[in-house]
């Protein structure tokens, strides 16, 4: 089941890397508590959670986390609630849980959601998606060497959905499907608005990245109601799962606005 809880932290002062060390801090944390699911998260190629900081208030630092996974989220949370009075440390400053907000009501960028009911999410053909955090997308590795692009380019933000979708839900598009959908987004799928695009370079994992942020709107031209339930499946995943890469390092951090249907 998809979590997305947003932990705030009080400290002395500001980590300089917030994303860098809350990633680290989270290794960690789960060593502690399953040292094999640590390491085997750590080699996985497609992580299921998402670490990201967001704007707090009065020196609080929030972080995001968002899982895929409920054997992830439990003893997560868990190990999290146990150190916490010993001090969680980012960086070289030790920071105090203050609270925990797991509910819309708490934070807007705090919820849950069954995987059931993203498979029964309401067809669409057009959303906007509003880039929080600098968001980049991985398009080929020639020679070995990864190469990425930091353009809002509509195929790759829903071909990214939809890897993350085949790679952690429990109701994965077959394989014809799968490569039906692909085709539909590289022919039938518009940028119909942007706003407020901006170009950032952070720091995530081992080194620096672009990316992009501010509001894109995809509007699908496909008659197709099958491919119009996929699109609004795939919009609602981006809550939880991050757009494009490097999303358990703070980037793709994304809310959706779905149109209404006509």
């Amino acid at each position: 089941m998809p979590h997305a809880v947003v932990l705030e932290l009080i400290g002395d002062k500001p980590p300089l890397y917030p994303a860098k060390y809350a990633h680290g801090l989270f290794f960690v944390l789960l060593s502690r508590v399953d040292p094999q699911l640590s390491t085997k998260l750590h080699e996985a190629p497609r992580k299921p959670f998402t670490l990201a900081p967001l704007t707090g208030r009065n020196g609080a630092l929030l972080l995001r986390f968002t899982t895929l996974d409920d054997g992830l989220f439990g003893p997560f949370l868990r190990v999290l609630l146990e150190v916490a009075p010993e001090g969680l440390p980012l960086g070289d400053t030790p920071y105090r849980l203050a609270r925990i907000l797991a509910t819309p009501e708490g934070h807007s960028m705090a919820g849950a959601c069954s995987w059931e009911e993203l498979k029964s999410a309401p067809r669409q053909r057009e959303a906007s998606f509003f880039f929080q955090s600098p968001t980049i997308f991985t398009t080929s590795k020639p020679g070995g060497r990864t190469r990425y692009t930091s353009l809002p380019d509509p195929r790759l933000i829903m071909s990214s959905l939809l890897d993350k979708w085949q790679a952690h839900s429990p109701y994965p598009y077959n394989p014809r499907e799968e490569a039906a959908l692909r085709e539909l987004f590289e022919l039938d799928l518009e940028l119909a608005a942007f706003k407020n695009l901006r170009f950032h370079r952070i720091q995530a994992g081992k080194g620096f990245f672009p990316g992009f942020t501010g509001e894109v709107t995809l509007k699908l031209h496909s008659d197709s109601l099958e491919v119009q339930e996929a699109f609004g499946q795939l919009t609602t995943l981006a809550f939880y799962s991050g757009v494009g890469a490097k999303t358990p390092y703070g980037m793709g951090v994304a809310r959706v606005q779905p149109f209404p249907q006509g």
